[in-house]
């Protein structure tokens, strides 16, 4: 039992843990790291220090979940020395205790998960199908979850790498679900929810499973039912932890700033209208186009990709497209069969803000920046090594940037 607290702590716990999901910035303050979803933070760090002044720690975090207007949940292990001492704090600054729950670690060579019975069915789910729906709806009404499942559909999280959605059906219909996160660089999986007590949603593992480094635990969060039906598979119990949640003043953001795309029917249309508004042919095989009247074209195959003009010119179209983009309004990458993300251009790219997703510059396949109704984007073709920018607004705000830094082999279309 003590080994395997002391692996959790070790290795999912360590400041060295927390990796930025896409979309997402990780602060450290002292030994706490904030990871902020653009949304809402969480908070993690390893046993604190005695020597470490809690309330001091405590006003950093809500100092700067307020300045971004950011919901706070920050998770105390009843294990750690100064779990007393940091709760009276966090109770002192106005956070609010909430579920308690064991925390669950099983080696997965020793679990002995049962098998589905028949008629009954376990299959992984892509946000595009309608099963995951009904996993969305299920995560909703339970819980409440390690990670709740909305939060990786808000982030667009690709399925099977960075979660695993699975279902449990009967004769076509879901009746529970449960979704895995790998944790990266570890030997551990984490279960992030699950909406019934279905130990057979976990019997065998993703593919991720063997890749390395192999992912040799499991853990879990769990209380009542759900708890005794993971310890009865041979997960063992080894602390407890308890969520304390506290919320700024003001309104926070209802979308994370950016995601992956989904490959939904929305996304699909909104890459044909991007392709639509520049003739583009990717069924010939040939990356054909026809620019618009409303467009100019630079050249850039002269450029070694990484010389200073390339980074230069991205700079001139991220300004571009962020003076152009409407508060709130998306900007879509769209890549022909290839995974691609949307993004806001006033909430990443900046101090403090998720790096700027992708290039506008192409290196090795067509790709597309463009806005829903694609009044106004780019598109690079990477076989010409060419930059067609399309809308009048974007082409004056950046034209002139460009000339100087792509030079004068300018063609311009009307």
């Amino acid at each position: 039992m003590g080994e395997l607290l002391a692996a959790y702590d070790r290795r999912l716990r360590s400041p060295d843990s927390a990796h930025p999901r896409f979309g997402t910035v990780v602060e450290r303050i002292g030994p706490v790291t904030l990871t902020h979803y653009g949304t809402h933070c969480i908070v993690d760090h390893p046993a604190l220090d005695a020597s470490i002044s809690t309330a001091q720690l405590v006003l950093q975090v809500q100092q700067c979940a307020a300045a971004r207007v950011e919901p706070v949940e920050w998770r105390v292990f009843a294990h750690d020395t100064e779990a007393s001492r940091l709760t009276a704090s966090l109770e002192a600054a106005g956070f609010t205790a909430g579920w308690e729950r064991s925390v669950l670690v099983g080696e997965v060579a020793e679990l002995d998960f049962p098998q589905p019975q028949p008629e009954w069915g376990i299959e992984s789910v892509r946000w595009d199908e309608a099963q995951a729906q009904q996993a969305l709806d299920l995560s909703a009404g339970s819980g409440p979850h390690r990670v709740p499942l909305s939060v990786w559909h808000a982030m667009g999280s690709i399925p099977y790498w960075d979660v695993d959605v699975r279902v449990l059906t009967h004769r076509g219909r879901v009746a529970a679900a449960c979704w895995l996160e790998p944790i990266r660089g570890t030997g551990f999986a984490a279960v992030g929810g699950m909406t019934a007590s279905r130990a057979e949603l976990l019997a065998k593992l993703p593919l991720w499973r063997f890749q390395p480094p192999g992912k040799g635990f499991l853990v879990a969060e769990a209380d009542g039912q759900l708890r005794s039906a993971l310890v009865g598979v041979g997960f063992r119990d080894v602390t407890m932890v308890r969520s304390h949640r506290w919320t700024p003043p003001g309104e926070p953001a209802a979308a994370p700033p950016a995601r992956h795309s989904l490959h939904d029917a929305e996304s699909g249309r909104i890459a044909r209208r991007g392709e639509a508004r520049i003739g583009f042919d990717y069924a010939s095989g040939s990356g054909r186009y026809t620019a618009p009247v409303d467009s100019r074209r630079w050249f850039y195959g002269m450029l070694d990709r990484g010389a200073p003009a390339i980074s230069a010119a991205e700079g001139v179209i991220e300004r571009g497209l962020r003076a152009c983009v409407r508060p709130g309004e998306w900007v879509y990458k769209c890549r022909p069969y290839l995974n691609g993300w949307k993004f806001d251009p006033h909430r990443v790219g900046g101090p403090g803000q998720p790096p700027w997703p992708g290039s506008a510059i192409a290196d090795g396949e067509f790709q597309f920046l463009v806005t829903a109704d694609a009044r106004l984007g780019t598109f690079a073709h990477y076989a010409e090594q060419a930059l067609v920018v399309f809308g009048d607004d974007l082409i004056e705000r950046v034209a002139n940037d460009l000339d100087e830094l792509l030079g004068d082999g300018v063609w311009t279309f009307g």
